[in-house]
Formats: C-alpha cells, structure tokens, sequence
C-alpha cells in the first residue's frame, strides 16, 4: 500500500500499488471472469446440487434450478455448454498460477505481514463496529483521500487468499475422478464428490457477492480515482492529506 510508495508532485499523487499487485489484478479479472462464465455453464449441465458421494439416484437434492421455476430444457437455452469444462479447467490453473506468484511475492517483500495483518487495537469491538458503521454510511466523507486498508478489508482479503482461495481449489479438484484416483483422501475431505461439488457452487456464489461488495466499496471511494490508482499505480490525494 502507501507505505511501500513514495509521493510524487505537491503532495497531491500518491504512489500505491506495486507492478505486481496490478498486473496480479487484472490476471484475477479476466480468469475470475472466465471461472465464473464456464463454471455457470458446467453446472447448468446438471443444475441440482447433493450432499454426499452420489446424486440423482434415490437421493433428495439440496438444491434443484427447477425449483425456482427454470427447467433443465430451459437452462440449455442460455447457451452451448460444451466448451465450459475446457475453459474453466485452464483458466483455474491461470488463477492457481498468478495466486502463487502474487502471495509469494509479497510474502518475501513483507506486503502482508506490514499492511494486511491487524493490530490487537484494530480487532476491538468498538473499533470493528465504528467500521462497520463508516462502511454502511453512503456517501462516505472522506473515502478519496483513504489509501491503507480497514480492520474490515484486512480481514476479508487474508480470508480469501488463505482459506477461500485454497478451499475452492480442492472442492474444484475434489470433483475430478482422475486426481482423486491418485488423492482419494480428498473425497474423504469433503465427505464425498457431491459434497464437494455444492461447496465449490456455494463458494462461487460468495464470490460473487464479495464482487459486488468490493465493486460498491471502490465507487464510494471514488471510482475513477481507484480504478486509474489499479492502472498506472498512482492514487490521487487532497493536498495536506498524502
């Protein structure tokens, strides 16, 4: 963040994410974009979700498309699903691969010990709960000169590069009769290859909402300003506050 940049100019441009963090970025935007696209498709392939080591036979589902008033005919509709699985399995080891370079690189640069781990002070409840109220007021007050992270975005983003990210992986290749032919263990991980299968389809609709919160988030600090801060690594400032 901040720290690891320096000002440019009157105090007014304020170096803030490195040319890894950005090219990282936008790596995760088209893969994440892809992953969910195929991923939607897959599982309109057979858009009933169980728990357990079998489905369709006998079992009850957890989950049925039909349920919510769309057939299976219905969900063919939205598009060829053929090329789903070829894409969602290149673009999982795309996402795999620039997660690795991402967290390696900024572990031996110090980025997450310095800038994402919260102080003891930070995990109070009156400090957590100030910062749920500042981040539930809509228009914030001074969201366009904030350039280091909440307790709250510290939080998320060490959950979702340290836990969700790696649970997905093994729910996703949970799933692949090929590799749990050589790691049976992860069926017995999850309880079975349904299981696994529901847990990878409820994480992906988490996913989507942290989207859309992190895309909320970025308008209320001042879109334009955050987006070009992701592009060329410089956050514009108000004079006295760099």
């Amino acid at each position: 963040m901040a720290s690891e940049g320096q000002r440019t100019g009157a105090g007014q441009w304020l170096r803030l994410h490195s040319p890894n963090v950005r090219i990282c970025h936008w790596i995760n935007v088209i893969a994440c974009t892809y992953l969910l696209l195929s991923g939607i498709h897959i599982f309109l392939d057979f858009p009933e979700l169980y728990w357990g080591h079998t489905g369709y036979q006998g079992h009850p589902a957890i989950f049925k498309l039909s349920d919510w008033g769309l057939s299976w005919d219905e969900a063919g509709e939205l598009g060829n699903r053929m090329w789903g699985r070829n894409y969602h399995f290149t673009f999982a080891w795309v996402f795999l691969i620039n997660g690795l370079v991402y967290a390696g690189w900024n572990l031996a640069r110090g980025h997450f010990r310095r800038n994402m781990l919260p102080g003891r002070d930070e995990l109070t409840a009156a400090h957590l709960g100030a910062e749920v109220r500042e981040h539930l007021r809509w228009p914030r007050r001074s969201q366009e000169s904030t350039h280091r992270y909440g307790t709250l975005q510290k939080l998320s983003y060490l959950l979702l590069i340290f836990v969700y990210v790696p649970l997905m992986f093994l729910t996703g290749i949970a799933q692949s009769p090929g590799i749990t032919a050589a790691a049976p263990w992860l069926l017995d991980m999850f309880g079975g290859r349904q299981t696994a299968r529901s847990l990878h389809t409820f994480g992906t609709v988490l996913f989507v909402l942290f989207v859309v919160v992190h895309l909320l988030e970025v308008a209320a600090a001042g879109l334009v300003n955050r987006v070009r801060s992701m592009i060329t690594g410089n956050l514009r400032v108000p004079e006295g506050e760099a």
